[in-house]
């Protein structure tokens, strides 16, 4: 008698399953994101945009959001009204993104009532997710080499004077970044990665991963360390999501179950005409290639060279520390219950000087300097000083002028990075005992 054959393994899985439409509640989620996510990427204050609408845009929100914050929150006086302060978490941001929210769900109400026979959003949503893709793209190839290029996070010389208590945790995290140039540029790359990746469509799945990893991270970074970007890196992160979110199963199945996972749906929107696939192909290769990866590199080198390359300094530069001080005509020693005598002096690049004293007072003041005449104007909301100044040699400046009815001479000495052990330390492949201090 004949042997029954041996059982044949199940053939490995090679394309989707058939689509069978969407969900009602799918349906209506997606609606939803559609609508937030569209309003929340068009450009505005702060944010990375794709298109150039960026003045249209804020003149049409700003009016509204300062409306709701007065007469739905109640609110009044300085929070309602927009100024540019470097924060992105300011009041009128946090109205602004209610409101996206609330709309959001009118618009989810009104779609899903004209709407209601539709199965699914299959070519709506791929058009939008490269909407996102390259939204996100922009975004962290301009964070990430902004940070290749370190620019982003700065160390100043001035914060070598700082003791540490006085750093508010943002300062912590700034400074912690920009005393380690590798370490900065080695996270600016993980987000330009990501951003790379995302331009391309085999390779989203990828770029989002990462992107979510990365953003995860700087989120983290920002609630912890108080820095006020907390929105934007928060909706960054629910970008990231929203591009892995279709292959969530696929990633389940192969990364939690060990199982075969079903090839990922890489067709791209359809498009009926020849002409149509020749135009999209050349906007994508204008805006990923163009606006995006060129725009954002050359204006980091052009910044960097700006910066490192060919920085234009006034001629008393950077921080000195006062190695003697005459008033009146007598010496003043640095005692430390004195307020009038100062102890260090930071000139930046920005017609500024902060002024400390041996008691560790400061105070800003405008710093105006002319070459021709050698004399540099200290000016407050007080007075205006002018001093004059000679060097000894590239590294002593002695300025002589009067402030406060006081005649002053201050001799000043240069200090170089290689002054402080936190710039000077350096890399060490080894350790006999770790230089903890």
């Amino acid at each position: 008698m004949a042997e029954n054959p041996p059982p044949q393994p199940a053939p490995a899985p090679t394309g989707e399953a058939t689509p069978i439409g969407w969900s009602l509640s799918h349906r209506v989620f997606f609606r939803w994101m559609f609508c937030y996510f569209l309003l929340y990427t068009l450009p505005s204050r702060g944010r990375v945009g794709l298109v150039p609408m960026e003045g249209a845009y804020r003149r049409f929100w700003e009016p509204l959001v300062t409306w709701v914050a007065i007469h739905v929150f109640h609110l009044s006086g300085h929070a309602t009204t927009y100024f540019p302060t470097g924060s992105g978490d300011t009041t009128l941001n946090y109205v602004e993104n209610y409101c996206y929210v609330v709309m959001a769900f009118a618009g989810t109400i009104v779609w899903s009532l004209l709407d209601r026979k539709r199965t699914d959003y299959v070519t709506l949503h791929s058009w939008f997710r490269i909407w996102i893709r390259f939204t996100l793209a922009a975004t962290l190839l301009a964070y990430g080499f902004a940070k290749v290029f370190p620019l982003q996070m700065q160390m100043q010389m001035t914060t070598m004077i700082e003791r540490w208590g006085d750093f508010s945790p943002m300062a912590a995290l700034w400074n912690f970044m920009g005393a380690s140039t590798p370490y900065t540029i080695l996270s600016g790359s993980a987000e330009a990665l990501a951003g790379l990746l995302l331009l391309f469509r085999r390779t989203t799945l990828l770029g989002a991963m990462i992107s979510f990893g990365v953003m995860f991270n700087v989120a983290a970074l920002n609630y912890c360390y108080d820095v006020p970007v907390k929105l934007y890196s928060t909706n960054l992160v629910l970008m990231s999501v929203f591009l892995i979110a279709p292959d969530a199963r696929r990633l389940t199945q192969l990364l939690l179950l060990n199982r075969p996972a079903l090839p990922a749906n890489l067709s791209r929107p359809e498009l009926p005409r020849l002409w149509m696939r020749i135009v999209a192909r050349i906007v994508w290769v204008v805006v990923a290639l163009g606006v995006i990866l060129y725009g954002t590199v050359h204006e980091s080198w052009i910044a960097y060279k700006a910066v490192y390359l060919n920085p234009q300094h006034p001629p008393i530069y950077g921080l000195y520390e006062v190695e003697s001080f005459t008033s009146n005509g007598t010496n003043a020693p640095p005692i430390l219950t004195d307020t009038t005598r100062w102890r260090w002096l930071y000139f930046n690049s920005y017609g500024y000087v902060r002024v400390v004293s041996v008691n560790d007072d400061s105070k800003w003041y405008g710093a105006n300097q002319e070459a021709a005449k050698k004399t540099v104007t200290l000016s407050s909301d007080q007075a205006t000083n002018v001093f004059t100044y000679s060097w000894g040699d590239t590294n002593h400046v002695v300025l002589r002028g009067s402030m406060a009815g006081n005649a002053l001479e201050v001799s000043l000495h240069k200090l170089a990075p290689t002054n402080f052990l936190l710039l000077n330390r350096g890399f060490h492949w080894i350790n006999e005992y770790p230089l903890n201090r």
